[in-house]
C-alpha cells in the first residue's frame, strides 16, 4: 500500500492498531472507503482519533430513516428490501430497543471537512459480558447522508453489519424525538448516555417509520 496512505511525513501511522491487524485485502477496503472528493482526500481512521469527541447529540446531522434505508440497500450488507420492510425483526433494531447501543460519540474532524464521524460500542445481545463491537460511520454534515461505515466484528470486514445499522438507528431516533435540537445540552447528553433498559421508555414514545415513509 502507498506510504502516503499509511503514514504521515514523520513516519507515524495514520491508521489504528486494528487496521494493522487486518489481512491485506481488508486493509485495502478499509483505506479505500475513507477516500472522498474523487479520491484526492482521505478521512482519518476514526479508531486513531483520541481527542475532541463529543457526547452531545446537538452535533449530529439530521439523519433520516430514508438515508439509512438507501445506504443499507445500496451497500453490500445483510440488509435487503424485504428485511427492511420487517425492520422490527432485524438484529439492528433489537440492539437499539434492548439498549445495547452505548453512548454515541461525534467528531467534527475539521471545519473544512464535509463529514462528521459518529461511533459507539454495541454489546452482543446474548453475551453482555463479551467485548463490545465498535462501529463507526461518516455522515455528511449538511445533509445527514451516510458516506461510509465500518465495524470491528467479523461481518464488518466485508459488509455493513447489524452493529452499524444499530448505531444509525439510534442516531435517527435521537433526531426524530428532537434530541439534536434541544436547547438543553445536559438533557441531550443524558439521553445519549442511556443504554440497557432505560432506552425502552424512549422507544414507547417513538414512532418508527413505515416503508411508505422511508423515501418521503
Amino acid at each position: 500500500m502507498d506510504d502516503k496512505i499509511t503514514s504521515d511525513n514523520d513516519g507515524k501511522s495514520k491508521f489504528s492498531t486494528y487496521y494493522h491487524s487486518l489481512p491485506n485485502d481488508a486493509k485495502n477496503r478499509y483505506s479505500t472507503k475513507l477516500f472522498y472528493d474523487a479520491g484526492t482526500k482521505s478521512l482519518p481512521d476514526p479508531y486513531v482519533l483520541t481527542e475532541k469527541w463529543s457526547t452531545d447529540p446537538n452535533t449530529w446531522p439530521d439523519l433520516t430513516f430514508g438515508d439509512i434505508y438507501l445506504y443499507l440497500i445500496d451497500t453490500p450488507s445483510i440488509f435487503t428490501k424485504e428485511s427492511m420492510k420487517a425492520y422490527k425483526s432485524l438484529e439492528a433494531y433489537k440492539y437499539v430497543v434492548s439498549g445495547h447501543v452505548r453512548v454515541v460519540l461525534s467528531h467534527q474532524i475539521s471545519n473544512d471537512c464535509p463529514y462528521i464521524a459518529l461511533s459507539s460500542k454495541v454489546t452482543p445481545s446474548q453475551r453482555a459480558r463479551d467485548k463490545p463491537h465498535e462501529p463507526w460511520v461518516y455522515l455528511e454534515k449538511k445533509t445527514g447522508t451516510v458516506y461510509c461505515a465500518h465495524c470491528t466484528c467479523m461481518a464488518g470486514l466485508g459488509e455493513v453489519c447489524s452493529h452499524v445499522g444499530a448505531l444509525l438507528l439510534k442516531v435517527e431516533m435521537g433526531v426524530k424525538i428532537g434530541m439534536t435540537k434541544t436547547s438543553s445540552t445536559s438533557s441531550a447528553c443524558q439521553w445519549n448516555s442511556k443504554f440497557r433498559k432505560e432506552v425502552v421508555l424512549d422507544m414507547l414514545a417513538y414512532e418508527w417509520p413505515t416503508l411508505s415513509m422511508t423515501l418521503v
